[in-house]
């Protein structure tokens, strides 16, 4: 069953997606349900990454970028002019196909989303949650001041993992998050 906008927690309406003259994808309908997880499948180059980059509007960051169509999350319009791109960005987190830790410690990775993002509670267990959700604390937990770029691919990409959690975002999009692990590493992660 196809579910209804009422039940979509994200729907394209129409999309075409741009990058100057280049039309990277057409008339994209589609809606995505609540708390389930849905892929997207398809050969390289077809779009799949410009789709979910829209999401939470990292596209914005390409200058040659445009959209027509609708991308609407909970049923707003996420291209609204009212609608800040960090809020989304916050509300719709994102890992990226390569990992990308910030040049800061293990638990600043952690941290400092959840931070900025006004977090009040206990920071060592939100630290110590988010590693064990991403299944490398048992990995990092004696060296969580160490550079989490010291860590293995594979660990850095499970950081990456658990720094999105860790600010607790109502959707989290994942790239081909396991596209440069080794299997065991992949094991982890999915």
């Amino acid at each position: 069953m196809t579910p209804s906008i009422a039940d979509a927690i994200i729907s394209c309406e129409n999309v075409t997606i741009s990058y100057g003259a280049f039309a990277a994808v057409r008339n994209v309908f589609l809606d995505i349900p609540k708390h389930k997880v849905t892929a997207f499948i398809g050969p390289s180059g077809c779009g799949k990454s410009t789709v979910l980059r829209c999401f939470n509007r990292m596209n914005d960051l390409i200058e040659s970028f445009s959209m027509k169509g609708k991308v609407l999350f909970h049923g707003q319009d996420l291209y609204g002019s009212r609608v800040d791109p960090v809020e989304v960005r916050r509300r719709i987190g994102m890992v990226f196909q390569k990992p990308n830790p910030f040049p800061k410690t293990i638990y600043e990775n952690i941290a400092f989303g959840a931070r900025i993002n006004g977090f009040k509670g206990d920071m060592d267990e939100l630290v110590e949650t988010s590693l064990r959700r991403a299944a490398v604390w048992d990995e990092c937990k004696d060296k969580l001041q160490e550079s989490g770029l010291s860590l293995s691919g594979g660990q850095q990409q499970r950081l990456c993992i658990a720094r999105a959690i860790a600010v607790e975002p109502e959707v989290i999009l994942m790239d081909e998050p396991c596209s440069a692990l080794d299997p065991i590493s992949t094991l982890k992660v999915e």
